[in-house]
């Protein structure tokens, strides 16, 4: 079945552009031309090439506008190439290419892999020796992908896949330069990133470079890398956001179950040293508990966006970017094994019972307290700082 049912945009054919031709085409032009004078082939022949512009390029040769093609030569030909080449024209249009679009490649990643969490970034168009390209790049994290294998490095030029010499494109030079370890992944130096983790680069193109005959790897010159690189710092920057917020959560869970591990207890002393109610104080405490760690109740819909209590999603930078799908529909493991609150129960045996069954076990590895980790295991290092400053004075004094 089709993930897409849309068809893709018609790219529109675009003239020559004066810094993406050679000196051969550009002669082999000259040749085939109906234009019987300079001014308007240059300006019919070529894209962002203005009148001023070709009077620049005639110029160097010792010839103008108005000249007749037939008189121009090998040399005069080479001259105006050179002219070509240095003169200062717009970047070429860029309704010629044909991107797959952030949605496609969001809709497709899904339906291959079907990750917990995937990002794509489309770079604006760019110009390499006068040809424009567009890069696009995806990044798909989490769900049935081995967690202890290097990436995945899908690549694509212009729709097709490319299977063969990978290490010798620059898509798969430009992942293993990135420094991952910046974006909560684990990294050998010089090697893909290792994790559950699967990176898609697609370079649109006029004329994509490639490697050789065979078009199995894409060349790499410096102004394809950089764009390849900022695409997949995009996604980077993305999945270090939602590694963070599921740490988060993570978190909030862990101090969910130290919150229920002696909740009961607490309101069952103060029962018998007050005399309150005990599921009044039962109650109160776990009301602070949900304060406390409302983060680890957080639902999020089917487009990762976290809901709120009126049923609509709340606003957030990384939910509302259209370029992000979390499909994450449960809460992140906890070592506390606590899922959430559970509400008291009723035994035969009286209230105290219904409190004891609910209360949730916590591994003995365990050493955080109710509102964080315990502060009291190691001396403050400024207490300790001052005790060594004055044993020092002490010294020097002596001396």
């Amino acid at each position: 079945e089709r993930t897409v049912p849309e068809l893709p945009e018609l790219p529109e054919e675009i003239k020559p552009h004066p810094h993406g031709i050679e000196l051969g085409t550009l002669i082999s032009m000259l040749e085939r031309t109906e234009h019987r004078q300079l001014g308007g082939f240059f300006g019919n022949e070529f894209c962002r090439i203005g009148p001023k512009v070709a009077k620049d390029i005639t110029g160097a040769a010792k010839l103008s506008p108005n000249s007749w093609i037939k008189t121009v030569d090998h040399t005069s030909a080479e001259k105006m190439y050179e002219a070509m080449q240095s003169a200062k024209v717009m970047a070429p249009p860029t309704n010629c290419l044909s991107p797959i679009g952030v949605r496609t490649m969001l809709k497709g990643l899904e339906q291959g892999l079907e990750p917990e969490f995937i990002c794509a970034s489309s770079r604006p168009p760019s110009v390499y020796r006068g040809r424009p390209f567009l890069i696009e790049a995806g990044v798909a994290f989490g769900g049935n992908l081995p967690g202890d294998e290097p990436a995945q490095v899908f690549r694509f030029a212009n729709r097709v896949p490319l299977q063969y010499q990978q290490s010798a494109c620059s898509s798969f030079k430009a992942v293993t330069g990135m420094n991952w370890k910046l974006y909560n992944l684990q990294q050998p130096r010089g090697a893909l990133p290792t994790g559950p983790i699967v990176v898609m680069i697609h370079m649109a193109s006029v004329w994509v470079p490639f490697t050789s005959e065979s078009k199995e790897a894409i060349a790499d010159y410096d102004e394809i890398r950089a764009e390849m690189e900022l695409a997949l710092k995009d996604c980077g920057r993305k999945l270090r956001a939602y590694l963070n917020r599921r740490k988060a959560m993570q978190r909030q869970g862990q101090r969910r179950g130290v919150f229920l591990r002696y909740i009961g207890e607490i309101s069952k002393a103060t029962h018998h040293i007050t005399g309150a109610d005990q599921q009044q104080v039962y109650d109160s405490l776990m009301a602070m508990a949900q304060a406390k760690t409302a983060q680890f109740d957080e639902e999020l819909d089917d487009e990762g966006r976290v809901i709120g209590k009126n049923g609509r999603a709340k606003r957030d930078r990384l939910e509302e970017d259209e370029s992000v799908m979390i499909r994450a529909d449960t809460h992140p493991e906890t070592d506390s094994g606590g899922t959430g609150v559970q509400p008291v129960g009723e035994s035969s045996n009286g209230a105290e019972d219904g409190l004891d069954a609910h209360l949730v076990e916590v591994g003995a590895g365990n050493r955080s307290t109710l509102f964080g980790d315990d502060d009291d295991a190691e001396p403050p290092r400024k207490e300790t700082k001052k005790k060594v400053v004055r044993k020092v004075k002490k010294k020097v004094r002596r001396r």
